[in-house]
């Protein structure tokens, strides 16, 4: 049981690290995080930032 407990309290340390050095990385750079362009209702990047959209049988039944 002892073993369990050292092995679950280290990979939650190494996780814990991982995390906080993504922050630090993302804190340091300036750079905002960004969602991505798909998903449900997400529409196409393209589209949201005026590029060039193509029309799709979706758009089109509309």
């Amino acid at each position: 049981m002892t073993q369990l407990l050292i092995l679950t309290l280290v990979a939650f340390g190494v996780m814990s690290l991982v995390v906080a050095g993504m922050a630090v990385g993302v804190i340091v750079t300036g750079r905002e995080i960004k969602g991505s362009c798909g998903g449900v209702g997400g529409g196409d990047c393209a589209c949201s930032k005026g590029g060039n959209c193509p029309t799709s049988d979706k758009a089109q039944s509309h």
